[in-house]
């Protein structure tokens, strides 16, 4: 009996030290909708949407009010060099996989280059972006894979954020967009252009969405956010908020 009890004072003990050190995190996300993103003063998405039901399942005081809505750029240097930083939605890719620890998929991601139909751009290998201005997102995926690839540097003109890279390519001061096709999309209609304009001219990755987190932070709140992540998956919860956005 004494035995029994010590274990489930141990496991209580544990589960709230996990619970004190989610406390603990703080929670950063960019502008990027459907994913993540801010309406009316408020954050949005299937992201913020997905975490907020996690926090639900694990005993901790935050909420998706304390998560911050950073650029991009400034977010991941933070979550790459400061501890108990979080940032979503990042794509998981061979470059990033041991910069991280990773809690997830959250959903799949396709990053593509983006040009005008009425441009009639016709892109057949890698190196041939290096005769057009290709916009990016500073640090974003499309950034990196366009750098491990050769693209020139010169060529590549960085933004803070996908409503201006998509202002950008509406005014023709770059000529193709990198960016994650569905997010991209969503931005153009942001801004009032229609997509049916645009085009895929170059598909650079297939990946998934997770949430990132610094890679020092201790594995049993890595294990506690993914098994909170699993349930919100398993009880019909992750396929009503993503169907909300998607439908």
């Amino acid at each position: 009996m004494k035995i029994l009890i010590l274990v489930i004072f141990t496991l209580i003990q544990a589960a709230t030290l996990s619970a004190q050190m989610i406390d603990d995190l703080t929670f950063l996300t960019e502008h990027y909708p459907p994913l993540n993103y801010e309406e009316g003063g408020e954050l949005k998405g299937i992201a913020v949407e997905v975490l907020g039901e996690m926090l639900k399942r694990v005993d901790t005081k935050k909420t998706v009010r304390d998560i911050k809505l950073w650029p991009w750029a400034r977010a991941y240097s933070s979550v790459l060099n400061e501890k108990n930083m979080v940032l979503f939605s990042m794509a998981r890719t061979e470059a990033r996989e041991k910069l991280f620890k990773w809690v997830g998929p959250i959903m799949p991601s396709h990053v593509v280059v983006l040009a005008k139909k009425s441009r009639e751009i016709d892109v057949d290998s890698l190196q041939v972006l290096n005769q057009y201005k290709i916009g990016v997102v500073r640090d974003d995926i499309g950034e990196q894979l366009l750098l491990q690839r050769g693209i020139k540097k010169e060529r590549i003109h960085q933004t803070i954020s996908g409503i201006s890279a998509a202002r950008m390519l509406r005014g023709d001061r770059i000529d193709v967009w990198a960016y994650e096709k569905m997010i991209a999309f969503w931005n153009i209609k942001i801004i009032k252009d229609n997509p049916k304009n645009y085009e895929t001219v170059y598909s650079l990755k297939r990946a998934q969405y997770f949430y990132a987190l610094n890679k020092d932070t201790d594995d049993r709140v890595i294990r506690l956010l993914q098994d909170a992540l699993d349930k919100v998956k398993s009880d019909g919860m992750f396929e009503k908020i993503v169907n909300n956005y998607l439908r």
